[in-house]
């Protein structure tokens, strides 16, 4: 059998150099991503767009694919951020506000630097192990579970982990859709929260 490729990073960065080392290194990933697109994409050109050499590089990561896996957690660490501050803004809010908060948020995270965040979208799937970015998601789950808990009473189902995944998803796939396709903010915006309105409030029925 052909040996399995490795994504990971070979080593994490401690000190503050190395942090430094590993920030320019993904931000010149990012920049020839955004350039060049998958098939400009290697660790020559990285190494080259970063001002350092390929060793340094290799040094944290063992292949182009562990880059972008590290591009990719770096998303999902921003697109977390946003979500908590909405989270956080939502107290005291109607439930329809709150989600209103979260979606516009989801659009913030995908809009900035919306052309690379599309290569990343269609690496994920085929890049992404079963067990990474579990922490990142985790916490996007609680967060949404807090949110729902909170409007127990108005919700038609039962706020339970199958309720939040499906709105994680129904969200994040429509957000991701809207993008693809360059619709207004504001259209996409509407129908996601209908969405989502309709997924929560709508009759209740067992299968």
């Amino acid at each position: 059998m052909p040996a399995k490729r490795r994504t990971k990073a070979r080593k994490q960065p401690l000190q503050q150099r190395s942090r430094e080392t590993v920030a320019v290194i993904l931000e010149a990933a990012a920049r020839v991503l955004e350039a060049r697109g998958l098939e400009g994409y290697n660790t020559n050109a990285v190494a080259e767009r970063g001002g350092i050499s390929v060793g340094s590089v290799y040094q944290y990561f063992p292949n182009k694919d562990a880059l972008t896996l590290a591009l990719i957690g770096r998303f999902e660490d921003a697109l977390l951020a946003k979500v908590r501050d909405a989270v956080a803004a939502s107290e005291g809010k109607s439930l329809t506000a709150s989600l209103n908060l979260i979606v516009r948020a989801q659009f913030e995270a995908h809009a900035e630097r919306a052309g690379l965040n599309r290569i990343l979208e269609t690496e994920e799937d085929r890049l992404r192990p079963a067990s990474s970015g579990a922490s990142a998601a985790g916490e996007l789950k609680e967060l949404v579970a807090a949110l729902l808990a909170r409007h127990r009473r108005e919700i038609a189902r039962p706020v339970d982990h199958d309720a939040v995944e499906d709105l994680i998803v129904i969200s994040r796939a429509m957000v991701d859709h809207a993008l693809q396709n360059d619709l207004s903010q504001a259209s996409a915006s509407r129908r996601v929260l209908r969405a989502i309105e309709g997924y929560l409030f709508g009759p209740r029925r067992d299968f």
